[in-house]
């Protein structure tokens, strides 16, 4: 068995490789689809009429992305009955996380305000996650979120943050003065939070940063920081936290 193991291993990771230069390509490519603030909708929305008793999701991207990093996830969910969606492109490059914060607080509002309802889901990407973390903990949010996943969030930090020549970026390393006062909080107490993380995904560094102290934490094997966008597992997770 262990022969067959490692006979096994080079060629699991190289499909796992080749998954995640496939994710970071279909990411590139879909890129265009939101640069002038539109995005492809979710398909099935289109011939599904029944109505959706969920709650609206928030779909906040990360760094040097827009909205259109969802377009995988939000089919997934909308086959599942999720029919309402709002997504946010970040000026991630230039704003900082609590600026950035502020613009989902306002998001927030007007979703709550559109759909009638008091809480609201979100699935944040990379650096969103940060984003979404400052608003429940710092800007009073936690009470108008019921989940939170966040997708190869850098909870604890980057290491390779420190190479940035954007100042903003730096403060996603693990002494920055932002994430040491998120990380001296404790996690919400109301909003259900469960981090999703993949064993190939090379911005964690060190390799347990997507960990974040006292929430559930998921790591997915063969899986990098853009494959997680595009993966039957990490959808799965998602309808099933929302769906518990």
């Amino acid at each position: 068995m262990k022969l067959i193991s490692a006979l096994t291993q080079p060629g699991r990771l190289a499909w796992g490789i080749t998954r995640e230069l496939g994710a970071s390509v279909l990411a590139s490519e879909l890129y265009p689809l939101a640069i002038f603030g539109n995005s492809l909708p979710a398909w099935p929305v289109f011939w599904t009429r029944t109505a959706s008793h969920r709650r609206p999701i928030l779909l906040i991207h990360g760094i040097f992305h827009n909205k259109s990093a969802f377009f995988f996830l939000k089919q997934k969910l909308a086959l599942k009955g999720w029919h309402h969606f709002r997504e946010v492109n970040l000026y991630t490059s230039v704003n900082s996380v609590a600026r950035l914060a502020e613009r989902v607080k306002s998001e927030v509002h007007q979703l709550r305000e559109d759909y009638g309802t008091d809480q609201i889901d979100i699935v944040a990407h990379s650096m969103g996650g940060l984003v979404a973390r400052y608003f429940i903990q710092k800007l009073g949010g936690e009470p108008w979120v019921k989940n939170l996943i966040t997708l190869g969030t850098p909870h604890l930090g980057t290491q390779w943050s420190k190479y940035s020549l954007l100042s903003n970026l730096r403060d996603l390393h693990p002494e920055s003065t932002l994430l040491k006062s998120l990380n001296a909080l404790p996690p919400p107490a109301q909003t259900r939070v469960v981090s999703v993380s993949g064993q190939m995904d090379l911005w964690m560094l060190p390799k347990n940063t997507a960990q974040w102290p006292g929430v559930r934490c998921i790591e997915l094997s063969q899986i990098g920081h853009a494959g997680l966008l595009f993966s039957h597992r990490v959808a799965q997770i998602i309808t099933s936290h929302l769906d518990d």
